[in-house]
């Protein structure tokens, strides 16, 4: 690894910070304040034991793909009074039990700062901030990226503290840690190949699915839905019930379905204007794109959701039945 080249990248980054100016001193004083941090940071990393620790070298092509596949988890931070991130984590399968972890970093207002000091990684009791984001996976080296994000991009967590053992196949919690407001928290379960494709064989989608599924960890959100016939087509019709901003917030969604399905993606959509009542006229009701979910059936009892909305955000959950079945109609 070259030092001297990363000094020189950290002191070009915090130049440029210091010409571009902030929004306020405050705002300034603290990306600074990061940037030292990180700088020493690296300084540690200098004397760190080789090697790269849960980076699967040729398992993910460089540069890393910006589009997430498979289940992922989503997070919002502001790093700056007028700068604000959105970070996808999700895995790339490699070989048997093993994936690659991969951060996807989006901006969605002005440069946000970034950096691996502003990441942090908890597995049990233990946690560390000892992260180094690398866009190279497969070059050997730990580089680290830290500075202001100008396009959505995707890392690698390189963790170097000699004192934590991160397996990034292990069910762990990541904290994206912010000075101008709450620090981001996902909660990330442990690597099931059976949830990705290839990995196992999803089950066909047919009416004996149809039913409420739920997640305990989620218990007040869930889904409804209702697979069957409308004269010669297949159809799933799809409820998700959820919140947004405090309020009470359902999405409908319905496809034609191919014999044989085993995974689909469902169209949803928002409707308003309605009136409750005698009042309803449906003629008021409005009828809004809001995105799509992929709906898979690992077993009679689970389902795997993954939601998009249009702006990108993107999340799964793993449902379960909130009943063991449907009644007279047996499953397998």
């Amino acid at each position: 690894m070259s030092i001297p080249r990363r000094n020189l990248t950290l002191a070009a980054s915090l130049l440029a910070l210091l010409w571009a100016g902030a929004s306020s001193a405050n705002e300034l004083q603290s990306q600074a304040r990061r940037q030292l941090e990180s700088a020493q940071t690296q300084m540690r990393m200098a004397a760190a034991p080789a090697g790269l620790k849960e980076i699967t070298r040729d398992c993910v092509p460089a540069p890393i793909t910006t589009t997430p596949s498979g289940p992922s988890w989503t997070f919002e931070a502001q790093t700056g009074a007028a700068a604000r991130v959105r970070g996808t984590a999700w895995r790339k399968p490699c070989a048997g039990n093993d994936a690659q972890l991969i951060l996807t970093l989006q901006p969605l207002q002005g440069t946000p700062f970034v950096c691996g000091s502003e990441v942090e990684i908890s597995i049990g009791g233990l946690r560390t901030d000892d992260i180094f984001l690398d866009v190279n996976p497969n070059d050997g080296v730990g580089t680290s990226f830290c500075g202001n994000l100008a396009a959505t991009t995707s890392f690698v967590l390189h963790e170097f503290d000699s004192g934590f053992n991160f397996d990034d196949d292990a069910a762990f919690t990541l904290v994206f840690e912010s000075d101008f407001g709450p620090d981001a928290s996902v909660s990330i379960p442990a690597y099931d190949p059976a949830l990705y494709s290839g990995g196992s064989s999803n089950a066909t989608i047919t009416g004996k699915h149809s039913g409420s599924y739920f997640s305990p960890a989620r218990n007040g959100e869930g889904v409804l839905v209702e697979i069957g016939t409308a004269g010669t087509r297949r159809v799933l019709f799809l409820t998700w019930y959820t919140y947004f901003q405090g309020q009470q917030r359902w999405m409908v969604g319905s496809l034609d379905m191919s014999p044989g399905a085993t995974v689909v993606d469902v169209p949803m959509y928002l409707t308003s204007g309605g009136q409750f009542g005698a009042a309803f006229d449906p003629s008021q009701v409005t009828v809004t794109a809001w995105g799509s979910v992929n709906v898979q059936f690992p077993s009679c009892t689970s389902m795997r959701f993954q939601w998009t909305d249009l702006a990108g955000a993107t999340a799964t959950y793993n449902y379960v039945r909130g009943m063991d079945g449907l009644e007279g109609v047996p499953c397998p």
